[in-house]
């Protein structure tokens, strides 16, 4: 398993496909599960996000938002800065909640326009951050405790 999964897509729904792609939709079929990359996948299960007022590409602002409409769905946000992997957005509370989906937002700094952001789904927090340690071995990582 690759510790994140960058889906290709040129519209502007690259959180929508990440958080599904965190949903873990797929485990019963083994074609879906290799190719989690492809848009084509999660477009059939766009209906389960209620996206309603809230824009796309989807700002950090809105992600509360999203989790009000969506009450079975948590996200947590990272960010690469450098060679670190940074906490930007974590639950504050632990909750039942029957989806906790990680998110590593990556931006492309350009003066001349705004930032531009780009999603992709942590599939394994333990792939992620073992190249920052000593020992390469699994690793627990608690999402509360991000």
């Amino acid at each position: 398993m690759k510790a994140v999964v960058n889906i290709h897509n040129s519209d502007n729904y690259c959180f929508q496909y990440s958080v599904l792609a965190g949903m873990n939709l797929f485990s019963d079929n083994a074609y879906q599960c290799r190719h989690k990359e492809r848009t084509y996948i999660y477009k059939p299960f766009m209906h389960m996000l209620n996206m309603d007022g809230i824009l796309s590409p989807v700002p950090l602002s809105s992600i509360g938002k999203f989790e009000n409409q969506n009450p079975d769905i948590s996200v947590n946000v990272l960010y690469h800065d450098g060679n670190q992997i940074v906490p930007i957005r974590t639950l504050t509370v632990a909750d039942d909640r029957k989806h906790h989906v990680t998110l590593l937002m990556i931006t492309d700094g350009n003066e001349k326009f705004h930032y531009i952001f780009h999603y992709l789904s942590v599939q394994s927090m333990s792939r992620l951050v073992s190249t920052r340690a000593k020992y390469k071995r699994k690793h627990y990582v608690c999402n509360y405790c991000l």
